[in-house]
Order: C-alpha cells, then sequence, then structure tokens
C-alpha cells in the first residue's frame, strides 16, 4: 500500500494535477438556436412563441406575445389558435375536445389548455 505525506512543498502549483471530471452544463446558444419555435395564429395574426414547459399561453404571455383570452378555464374559447407549428405540445384533453370538437383536426387548441413539453 503506498501511504503518501503530502507536504506544503508537495501542493506547490503545477506539480499536483487533479483531473475534474466536467459537469453538464447549460445549452449554449448554439444547441438553444436547435429548439424550434412554436408558430399559432389567432385574428389573422402569426404569433412565434418559444418553447417553455408550462401552458401555451402562459408561455406566449411571458414572452409579451398577445393571445386573446378571458377565462382561462377551457370554457370561453377566446384563446382559441390555429397552430400552424407546435413541435412539443399535448394532445388535446378533454375541455378541448368538447369545446373544439371537429376543429381539432384543422389545428385549432385553446392555448389555456395546450400544454407544451
Amino acid at each position: 500500500m503506498n501511504n503518501r505525506v503530502f507536504t506544503v512543498g508537495s501542493l506547490i502549483p503545477g506539480r499536483l494535477m487533479v483531473r475534474v471530471k466536467p459537469q453538464a452544463s447549460e445549452p449554449t446558444e448554439s444547441q438553444n438556436n436547435k429548439i424550434e419555435a412554436i408558430i399559432v395564429e389567432q385574428n389573422s395574426s402569426k404569433i412565434e412563441i418559444q418553447p417553455v414547459k408550462g401552458k401555451l399561453l402562459d408561455a406566449a404571455l411571458n414572452q409579451g406575445k398577445q393571445i386573446n383570452y378571458k377565462c382561462l378555464k377551457g370554457t370561453c374559447g377566446q384563446c382559441t389558435v390555429k397552430v400552424i407549428k407546435g413541435p412539443g405540445l399535448s394532445a388535446p384533453n378533454e375541455l378541448e375536445q368538447k369545446k373544439l370538437k371537429d376543429e381539432l383536426t384543422n389545428g385549432y387548441r385553446l392555448a389555456c389548455q395546450a400544454e407544451i413539453f
């Protein structure tokens, strides 16, 4: 068994090499650019939303994007948007199915109910 004793002199910078395993870091800017934006349309206005986990409406409002809304419960339909490009959205829930019916097949969603994952 090797019993090494470290003295003050043995700890002089450059004489002792320690390898540190790199840890996973935050995504770099170039990696962030690979994330596709969600593009929706409401009242003939196209809105580009950067995907952030949570409700589509919350993400849009937090990014300063204007989407009309009222009840936030999925019952009024004010926040209905047509999804032009929507990677990472949840499947329509019961409230959306009840409110939008056949319009779901045409790409319409309730922004207050659609989840970004």
